[in-house]
């Protein structure tokens, strides 16, 4: 996953994945078939992981803006860390390959729905409480919460500092009171 993360589908070599995992080219075929196949299994993982932590965080947050809060300070974190310079693997893979490939169009919707979704539930549960803005529905600030946060991990890719990510954190966080 961290091979074709940092190097891109088309910039990394059935070589490269060999090495990667010690393997030898047939034991690789074998396994997965093909760079594709490997590839694919890598941004679902990849999903999962991200789905699961994102939950994890707003469901174990003692508030849902404080999740949603602590979800933009796990990304400020990631400034100066290989992870943050790598950027966001679903983003960069959307990048590179959508609308070209419909595999992983499809596994970057499903992964766009499902975090939206865990946002609307969040969302949903702080309008109950009066947390947030009655102004756009929570379906409505899901996607701007989630089109956030892509843009973050892309300007984090591309060197923003700590302060410029803060500043669009507090800004999307101050949009959502009521």
């Amino acid at each position: 996953m961290r091979l074709f993360w940092r190097k891109g589908y088309a910039g990394t070599s059935v070589e490269d994945l060999t090495r990667t995992l010690n393997l030898s080219r047939s034991s690789l075929y074998d396994t997965f078939d093909d760079k594709r196949t490997l590839f694919l299994e890598a941004l679902r993982f990849y999903s999962e992981r991200v789905l699961d932590a994102t939950a994890r965080t707003l469901n174990e947050s003692p508030s849902p803006i404080v999740g949603i809060k602590k979800v933009f300070d796990d990304l400020i974190a990631g400034i100066g860390s290989e992870t943050g310079a790598l950027g966001c693997f679903m983003v960069n893979s959307v990048a590179e390959l959508v609308p070209y490939d419909p595999d992983v169009t499809e596994i970057a919707t499903k992964y766009a729905d499902s975090l939206q979704q865990l946002f609307t539930m969040v969302l949903t549960e702080a309008r109950s409480q009066n947390l947030v803005t009655k102004k756009q529905t929570p379906e409505q600030l899901a996607a701007y919460v989630f089109n956030a946060i892509q843009g973050i991990r892309i300007l984090i890719k591309s060197g923003a500092t700590r302060e410029q990510i803060q500043a669009i954190s507090d800004i999307t966080l101050n949009s959502l009171q009521p």
